[in-house]
């Protein structure tokens, strides 16, 4: 079974520690921020969704009342930034009417569950699939517990090698936090998915400068 080791941690620290881009309080203690800035970052970048957020925060109250309240035209026009404006400002209407619904307008109680019941319920919202709800949970319960899985992350750990190609969520899940052992998971979740972005690329990615070569499948393949 493969395993990062203290050396090769150390190595994905040195190289991508610096290039860090999530500040200390990316995320509040209220569920619902974090719901909604997770919901803001999907399938864009990491300063995009802060600037999306930061319109967002700048124009309403990042509270589901708040957001019922506002139209979706001035919700599209202060999350433009983060690109998929449209679909988002609906999703964050959708989102905030049925945690006031369905949930007393507070998910407190839902992160309150045993993990897997509390996933069972996030997914329950509208538009939020795996990663979105396993980023939420990892707000209550940090990534020792919980690694979401966003393309970077499947993508590298099937070309290591830790799952096969056709491997679902669960079984990459599960693969990811053996490959991070407990001490490493909670800061080397963060340096692998900045490999993955930064190294591992979907095309042309730069194996020679890899920190994990040595121990990866697709390298070994294409230097043959």
């Amino acid at each position: 079974m493969k395993t990062i080791s203290k050396s090769l941690f150390g190595s994905l620290e040195k190289k991508y520690g610096p290039l860090w881009p999530w500040p200390d309080d990316y995320f509040s203690d209220d569920p619902f921020k974090n719901l909604v800035l997770t919901i803001l970052s999907q399938n864009t970048s990491e300063s995009n969704c802060l600037r999306a957020y930061k319109g967002l925060k700048d124009r309403f109250e990042i509270t589901p009342q708040a957001l019922i309240a506002a139209p979706e035209k001035e919700i599209r026009k202060a999350i433009k930034s983060g690109g998929l404006y449209n679909i988002k400002a609906k999703r964050l209407k959708d989102v905030a009417k049925v945690v006031i619904e369905e949930y007393n307008n507070n998910l407190d109680s839902v992160l309150s569950l045993p993990k897997e019941d509390a996933k069972k319920q996030l997914l329950k919202l509208p538009g939020i699939g795996d990663k979105t709800a396993d980023v939420i949970l990892t707000t209550r319960h940090s990534y020792k517990e919980v690694i979401p899985v966003d393309t970077h992350m499947d993508r590298i750990a099937k070309r290591i090698g830790l799952v096969e190609k056709k491997a679902n969520y669960e079984k990459t899940q599960e693969a990811l936090k053996k490959f991070l052992p407990s001490k490493y998971r909670e800061r080397g979740a963060g340096l692998l998915w900045l490999l993955a972005k930064h190294t591992c690329k979907p095309q042309n990615p730069k194996c020679k400068e890899c920190v994990l070569k040595g121990m990866c499948e697709y390298s070994k393949r294409i230097s043959q």
